[in-house]
């Protein structure tokens, strides 16, 4: 009786009007039957992925198994949910926290999956993430560069109640009448939305199955400021008693911190469904400009049948990518995953209410290769622009050097020029150069082959100039272009193969122009502007380190501005005539027409009393002694007009 009296004071505290528990089916329909048109996923005890959709238990001893396997990834609890159940966070990084440049300490990035518990595909694209760098950590190419240079952080399932508790009841669901949503919406069991903040897990519990808090309403700076998030319990998009209340926030906030302290550069909270990526604006419009640059090309992976999304700056509903976009100004978007607004109707399913969140099981590989790869499309990105690191010139006659020198670190914002060899070109004769760049540049396929980036096309050769000058002014400009198999995907080093990781460096012959004379020129350097693979073009200046702090720091264009673009880069000098790094030797600059000269006063030559007086007050300086003028001895009064 007491029971009874409780489950009907919680049905009129919640607005629940009825509750009526149905069976997901293939194609079978009835009284209480849904019938989806395709067979009802159910979870999979498997640790390997597989066609299909891995209980919380098996994902999670996929997690620990690639921690305790992996010399790069660790993993630790950054907190309990309300239930009190570990909450995982599992970082993807060598131990040093440094580049390999040795001083800078890297940036990170943070993903977030399961944050709503009904939207399975996102724990399984989070934990594809793990194992593709679990299986790739000793590459040689993109992955062992990353975990190198970058501190990646993934949380594969945030809301581990409400994920369990849709595991539990993976065909049933209740449908439920509440006065601010359709009376067809489903909820609780298979489609819980939200955590389990009074909540218990026996899905026949009247008036419970509205209650929790939903985890993207729950955050600063917008909280309970929009339409879409609510103040009633029993909503949706319940958005708490404050911003943060829930152990889940607080544990996601915790995450953050697990990286280098203030190094979070990049944030995705993936989520399902309607296929895009929503992108806050935070009113910094260099942030801005990177975080549209990254989403195309993340968009470039799924085929671009993603969708980018902007969304209106200072305005917001209370979600994740907000907290990060504003707390942290970074690139911080919510992945919804496929499908697409209509649901699984894209899939042949029926269309029955919110059965997008219900992704058939023949489509998730497919979506979590896709998804991997547009994440670590953005890392790379995010990871910084792409600078040349050393270069060597080789005489192809006996392979003797003739001129070698790299970029070395010398602080985490500056590297030094260290010059090694420079015996001077020949006019007209062949020569073998190769550079190398401090970042992998081009993408492999499957079978270890240069090919564009799924969906992106850029140019796969590599060029570089030669640009001088002779002693009456005269530039020319030789350039070389090769073939994309010029990037050395071989081990060997200067001369050999790449430096550091595969195609971080390219080989070609070229012939010095006879219009270069080594003997008589005044200056000659070598020029670089190659994009990488994400088309970012290379920093103009390897001087300077590049660095993120709401945007690029010391990404140079080549004409020395920091505009978030690169350039050319005319740092490398063979014969140096001490002018500005900066200009283009090869553009002929014409010297502006002299000033005219002043008008004379009426009466021919004669002198104005202002020049009198200042050449009387000259020859009564050089009487007490004074050589000359200085800038302060005739400066302008503040009470000046």
């Amino acid at each position: 009786m007491v029971r009874l009296c409780l489950s009907l004071m919680l049905i009129i505290l919640t607005g629940i009007s009825s509750a009526l528990e149905w069976t997901y089916t293939n194609t079978e329909t009835g009284i209480d039957k849904l019938a989806l048109g395709y067979p009802v996923p159910l979870p999979i005890q498997s640790v390997t992925a597989v066609d299909g959709f891995r209980s919380y238990l098996s994902l999670h001893a996929r997690h620990q198994d690639m921690m305790l396997l992996s010399d790069n990834i660790s993993g630790q609890v950054i907190g309990q949910t309300f239930n009190n159940r570990d909450i995982w966070a599992y970082q993807l990084s060598d131990p040093d926290n440094l580049t390999d440049q040795g001083f800078l300490v890297e940036g990170a990035a943070l993903q977030n999956g399961g944050i709503h518990a009904r939207e399975w595909s996102t724990p399984e694209v989070t934990t594809a993430i793990m194992e593709r760098f679990a299986e790739n950590e000793a590459d040689h190419w993109l992955y062992q560069y990353l975990l190198q240079n970058m501190n990646l952080v993934i949380i594969p399932v945030l809301n581990v109640d409400g994920f369990l508790q849709t595991q539990r009841h993976p065909d049933k669901t209740l449908q439920s009448a509440f006065s601010e949503d359709p009376s067809t919406w489903p909820r609780d069991g298979r489609m819980r939305r939200k955590n389990m903040r009074n909540v218990d897990e026996d899905l026949a519990t009247p008036g419970d199955a509205l209650l929790g808090i939903d985890l993207n309403r729950n955050q600063n700076p917008f909280w309970a400021s929009s339409t879409r998030s609510s103040s009633n319990t029993s909503s949706l998009v319940y958005h708490g008693v404050s911003a943060g209340s829930e152990p889940e926030s607080i544990a996601l906030h915790q995450a953050a911190n697990l990286g280098p302290a203030n190094r979070l550069r990049f944030y995705i909270d993936t989520h399902s469904f309607s296929q895009l990526w929503y992108m806050p604006n935070t009113g910094v419009s260099r942030r801005n400009s990177i975080a549209s640059k990254v989403a195309t090309r993340m968009q470039a992976a799924t085929n671009n049948s993603y969708a980018i999304s902007p969304n209106q700056a200072n305005v917001g509903i209370g979600s994740t990518d907000e907290y990060f976009a504003y707390t942290y100004q970074i690139p911080s978007y919510t992945l919804e995953t496929e499908p697409q607004i209509d649901g699984a109707v894209q899939y042949g399913g029926y269309g029955v209410s919110h059965d997008g969140f219900i992704l058939p099981e023949s489509e998730i590989a497919r979506v979590r290769k896709e998804l991997t790869d547009a994440s670590v499309i953005a890392w790379y990105m995010q990871s910084g622009p792409a600078s040349v690191k050393a270069i060597e010139i080789t005489d192809t006659a006996d392979n003797s050097v003739i001129f070698s020198g790299q970029w070395n670190g010398t602080s985490a914002t500056t590297r030094e020029w260290q010059e090694d060899v420079n015996l001077g070109l020949t006019k007209d004769h062949t020569y073998s150069l190769w550079v190398a760049y401090d970042k992998p540049m081009r993408w492999l396929n499957d079978l270890g082959e240069i090919a564009n980036f799924p969906n992106l096309f850029t140019a796969l050769a590599p060029r570089f100039s030669v640009e001088s000058k002779d002693v009456a002014g005269a530039g020319f400009r030789q350039t070389v272009e090769g073939q994309a198999t010029d990037w050395l995907v071989n081990p060997g080093g200067p001369g050999q193969g790449y430096l550091n990781y595969k195609t971080d460096a390219f080989m070609l012959e070229f012939t010095l122009s006879t219009s270069i004379d080594p003997a008589t020129a005044s200056l000659i350097s070598m020029a670089f502007d190659n994009r990488d693979f994400a088309g970012s073009l290379n920093d103009a200046n390897p001087m300077t380190v590049v660095d993120y702090n709401q945007f690029w720091l010391n990404y140079e264009s080549a004409d020395g501005s920091l505009a978030d673009n690169g350039g050319m880069d005319r740092m490398i000098r063979l014969v140096d005539d001490a002018s500005p790094l900066y200009v283009d030797p090869t553009i002929v600059i014409t010297n502006p027409p002299p000033a005219p000269e002043p008008s004379q006063p009426s009466g021919g030559g004669s002198m104005t009393f202002g020049t009198l007086i200042l050449l009387i007050l000259l020859q009564i300086r050089r009487k007490m002694g004074y050589s000359g003028l200085r800038s302060t001895d005739f400066r302008r009064s503040k009470y000046a007009s």
